[in-house]
């Protein structure tokens, strides 16, 4: 027999009474609308150029394996944007953001002679699992009847593309890089794939949301542009690129990342800058709020001070008869009420 159970702040006989009011709905943070800038629709394209990066904050081995740098040429980087000049038909070409790296849907993949006058050395489709299962949208035999390579970033939901990021960008950088530093050409080659420079095409079903995010994210990453400034370039070579709202929640939250592990990255270069290295050949017993590591205790300093904690209850530097109530700023009382009371 099934009873239903009333929930304690509707039960007249509790003896609790809510303190604030409660609701089943989950809260939806929106983002704010974010005006294209004039330029888009105008000549004026300087600001979507794209130049090389100054810096790489992030941890060697993530976006980029050691040595990426040495083996690529910075100019690989840099793309003009072109004055805006958009047809329906071109949603269903691919274009290129970046002189490497090509954004499309998959119908590109079955034009045999764009791949080939294009130099495309990776196709990377970004699917879903069931795509996947299916053998729908892949590359793989057009790489196969080329001589290329081929892969995917398969996902189950949109929501997991950010676990995915990463690799994607990791992949792309490991092609490219692959190949010995030399500058990139769009014109028309009659070389075999092996002798040219890698170029990749990143692609979807549509080429609209997920490719193009991922597009988005590698330039937010290697090119250290906000989200709103790698959406605006990728959006001004592909005009129908759609990032629909929850896919820019996704890529916020990402951008929020990328922004912790840059803040990590400084840290760790600033403290071995100053001297810490390794901590050992740092010198110094200065704590981490002073950018030095601290000296580990040895086994009879950390058995004394167990000790001394088991007979004063207290750490054996603390003051004992010390006034809590001092204390406050360090540890501030709770701000927020109980979610219910006595009545």
């Amino acid at each position: 027999m099934l009873t239903s159970e009333t929930p304690m702040s509707h039960d007249e006989a509790s003896p609790y009474v809510p303190t604030h009011p409660y609701s089943t709905n989950i809260p939806i943070r929106r983002l704010p609308v974010v005006v294209p800038p004039v330029a888009l629709f105008d000549h004026d394209t300087s600001q979507f150029d794209t130049s090389p990066p100054s810096s790489h904050d992030f941890e060697y081995g993530e976006f980029v394996q050691s040595g990426f740098f040495q083996s690529v040429d910075p100019e690989w980087f840099a793309h003009k944007a072109q004055p805006a000049d958009w047809t329906y038909e071109m949603r269903r070409h691919a274009q290129q953001v970046l002189p490497f790296l090509y954004l499309g849907p998959y119908a590109c993949v079955k034009d045999r002679a764009f791949l080939e006058r294009e130099g495309i050395t990776l196709l990377l489709a970004v699917r879903s699992k069931q795509s996947a299962m299916a053998r729908l949208v892949s590359g793989e035999k057009a790489a196969a009847e080329l001589g290329i390579e081929a892969d995917s970033i398969d996902v189950l939901n949109n929501q997991e593309l950010i676990a995915e990021y990463p690799r994607a960008i990791r992949r792309i950088n490991d092609h490219i890089s692959s190949f010995p530093t030399q500058g990139i050409t769009t014109t028309t080659t009659t070389t075999s794939p092996s002798s040219s420079p890698r170029k990749v095409l990143v692609f979807c079903e549509s080429g609209n949301e997920r490719s193009a995010s991922v597009v988005i994210a590698y330039l937010m990453v290697m090119l250290n542009l906000s989200l709103h400034d790698a959406l605006w370039r990728v959006q001004h070579r592909r005009f129908c690129v759609c990032i629909e709202e929850p896919m820019r929640h996704l890529l916020h939250s990402f951008e929020s990342i990328l922004t912790a592990k840059r803040d990590v990255t400084k840290a760790k270069r600033s403290l071995m800058s100053s001297g810490g290295g390794d901590g050992a050949a740092g010198g110094g017993n200065i704590s981490l709020l002073q950018g030095q590591v601290p000296k580990k205790r040895g086994l009879d300093e950390g058995n004394d001070a167990d000790a001394t904690m088991k007979m004063t209850g207290c750490a054996p530097d603390m003051d004992m008869d010390m006034d809590m109530d001092a204390d406050e700023s360090v540890f501030p009382a709770k701000t927020k009420p109980a979610p219910f009371k006595d009545k």
